[in-house]
């Protein structure tokens, strides 16, 4: 199946290398380009992503028949915008892998698509969900720091506020709510022990 794949991370200091290693060598599908981002989705509509049109460009326009993701959030974070993206695509006839469920939808089996919408809907809403509940403990972390008297602005001789830095690492605030160790977060985010720490120290997780 002619195939591109799009990846996306959150901010800058994140790498989509890992999402790239997991899918370009699944089996059954011939991958032509990569397309590749640093964007929030969380704030950003599909249509505000650049990589993400040019991606859908590129497909209507070389007659893709997949476009292939590492999992539901990479489209988007909202559940109504992704669902709206990909009913898009089975209208242009483009059908959607996603590793993490291990399947393809829009593949025209009608019964099938059903469940894996279902699935899918699932999938968005919990990512939604994840996304603020992760901003609520960072937040009332910070408001726990302000009670104690501690810092919770610009630190002496920093470039940007705890807020911007947790902004931009969203990925290991994420790991680290749900128990996942500093050395498998290094792994998982190709990150330093130093920034893993600043995490944990200016969100309280």
């Amino acid at each position: 199946m002619k195939a591109i794949i799009y990846t996306r991370v959150s901010s800058k200091d994140q790498s989509t290398k890992r999402q790239l290693n997991d899918m370009k060598s699944i089996h059954g599908f011939e991958v032509v380009k990569v397309f590749s981002e640093k964007i929030s989705a969380f704030s950003k509509s599909s249509f505000q992503r650049p990589g993400l049109q040019k991606a859908l460009t590129f497909a209507n326009a070389n007659n893709i028949q997949c476009i292939m993701i590492s999992e539901v959030s990479r489209l988007g974070r909202n559940t109504v915008d992704v669902l709206s993206l990909i009913e898009d695509l089975k209208q242009q006839g483009i059908a959607i892998y996603i590793h993490n469920l291990g399947t393809t939808i829009n593949k025209g089996d009608h019964s099938g698509d059903i469940f894996t919408k279902l699935i899918v809907t699932i999938m968005a809403d919990l990512a939604r969900l994840e996304s603020e509940q992760l901003s609520y403990r960072i937040k009332s972390g910070i408001r726990s720091r302000k009670a104690k008297g501690l810092t919770t602005g610009r630190k002496v001789g920093s470039k940007e506020s705890p807020e911007k830095f947790l902004s931009k690492h969203q990925d290991i605030a994420k790991y680290l709510a749900k128990g996942y160790s500093s050395r498998e977060i290094q792994k998982l985010c190709n990150c330093s022990p130093n920034t893993i720490k600043k995490v944990k120290d200016f969100s309280g997780l």
